[in-house]
């Protein structure tokens, strides 16, 4: 499974910069998120999610299987 925020990022071609912008959070946050790092994700990013309309509760939980994905990945080696 793929990052949902990195999905995202591809699909409307957004740097950290841009998303950044308009999630109104750090490039260090969505960096975080977006390399599994970061136990959940921004309320700020979720409401963009659901403003550009998308179901934040399903990306929510698309992120949290992605974050167990890579920990499965990360114990095989």
């Amino acid at each position: 499974m793929k990052n949902p925020l990195k999905e995202l990022m591809e699909k409307r071609s957004w740097t950290y910069a841009d998303l950044s912008s308009v999630a109104q959070v750090s490039m260090s946050t969505i960096y975080k998120i977006r390399e599994g790092e970061s136990g959940k994700i921004h309320q700020n990013i979720l409401d963009l999610v659901e403003t550009i309309g998308k179901d934040p509760e399903k990306f929510k939980n698309d992120y949290q299987e992605f974050r167990k994905e890579k920990r499965r990945a990360i114990l095989r080696q």
